[in-house]
């Protein structure tokens, strides 16, 4: 089987994934306020995920090394799909706390492998085509299954909702499922997971975390209250957002590949500083807030295909893709850990929820501060090799 094949592949099982997430897992910071949690509490919640994501992560180490990465992989899909019983019942604080032991455990398993097996599996020549095509496949799935989850969740209610995700999530695991194994270099023990960790893909990471805790995390909480805590109207800014993040992505990736990541940096630091402007600023107007949010899509568009590829690109030089998205999952874990805690002080101390998103703009400093370097190199964006991972 071709790595091109498995890629393939994996994207069909993204556009799975996403058709779970756009039918219920984005409406989980929306369903957390529904139940009455609060933004500050919601992101502390969060926080209490990427925490425990971060513990687990390393302890996981001995069963992904026995039963291998594909097979590690499917078990994170698996874990991922119980999480919406207990999340149903989430305004009992025993049944909120089994959702965030259950995240925590299939992200820890999830994560890695995926970005690790991405990295191998796409080739070289036309990564940034490949990354975006999957973009725009699990962004086209965004656009319509928003508004199915919720009129759902408005005329059935969250059981119905989560029930169906989950079912979708587990029918993702096929094509999984008929990859062969991941060739993503070895699983290290514990203790040799914190050697030879690639510094610059960690803080990468870190920097987007920082960044996702606002644009992710905060602002889709803050867009529900904004417009009136209705499923229905949210769904509809998250499918308009989705098309055109869509646009976004596939013309950023094309450029990718003819050598203008560079370019597209600039550009990508530029849209995300005008999206926290437009969201800290006006999202207390529903009309605005539509625009901040379809604004943040675009801008995401261009952002992935041009930070992932030069991941991807550094992951699979290290002959080792797996230690390396271990200690670049680790960083946005504590990137993000690092936001919501941030947002969640700003929040409690503000009375425009809105101002919850500023922290996470300094996550754009730190990312341009780590990605754009060398660009004499051949590529633009190229990392740095000054550790790569053995």
């Amino acid at each position: 089987m071709s790595t091109t094949r498995q890629f393939h592949l994996l994207t069909l099982h993204c556009a799975g994934a996403q058709a779970a997430t756009s039918l219920a897992g984005g409406f989980v910071g929306a369903y957390l306020m529904k139940i009455g949690l609060g933004l500050s509490v919601a992101l502390c919640v969060y926080a209490a995920i990427l925490a425990a994501r971060f513990a687990l992560r390393l302890a996981v180490l001995p069963l992904v090394r026995r039963i291998g990465l594909r097979r590690a992989l499917l078990l994170g899909i698996a874990v991922n799909a119980l999480q919406f019983g207990p999340l149903a019942l989430a305004e009992d604080p025993r049944w909120l706390a089994a959702w965030i032991g259950i995240v925590a455990l299939s992200e820890s398993l999830y994560w890695p492998i995926l970005h690790a097996a991405s990295a191998v599996t796409a080739a070289g020549e036309t990564r940034g085509r490949q990354i975006a095509a999957r973009q725009a496949a699990t962004g086209s799935i965004a656009v319509v299954a928003p508004l199915l989850g919720g009129a759902i969740l408005t005329q059935f209610g969250p059981a119905a909702d989560f029930g169906l995700a989950a079912a979708i999530l587990l029918l993702s695991a096929v094509p999984v499922v008929r990859m062969r194994a991941i060739e993503a270099g070895p699983v290290p023990a514990m203790r040799a997971s914190f050697r030879d960790v690639d510094r610059r893909g960690m803080a990468v990471f870190a920097a987007d975390g920082w960044m996702a805790s606002g644009l992710a995390l905060a602002w889709p909480m803050v867009l529900f209250t904004t417009l009136g805590s209705h499923y229905e109207a949210f769904a509809w800014s998250g499918s308009l957002a989705a098309l055109a993040g869509v646009v976004a992505g596939l013309a950023c990736g094309a450029a990718i590949d003819r050598g203008r990541r560079g370019t597209y940096l600039v550009m990508v630091a530029g849209a995300l500083a005008a999206v926290f402007a437009l969201r800290t600023g006006l999202s207390w107007l529903p009309a605005a807030a539509h625009l901040a949010n379809a604004a943040g899509a675009a801008a995401n568009g261009l952002y992935v295909p041009v930070i992932m590829s030069a991941i991807y690109e550094r992951a699979k030089r290290s002959g080792a893709a797996y230690r390396f998205h271990l200690g670049a999952e680790t960083g946005w874990d504590l990137g993000a850990i690092g936001g919501c805690l941030a947002g969640a002080a700003m929040a409690s101390l503000t009375a425009a929820p809105s101002l919850a998103i500023l922290p996470a703009s300094l996550g754009i400093v730190a990312m341009v501060a780590c990605v754009r370097d060398r660009p004499a190199r051949g590529e633009g964006l190229a990392l740095p090799d000054e550790v790569l991972a053995a």
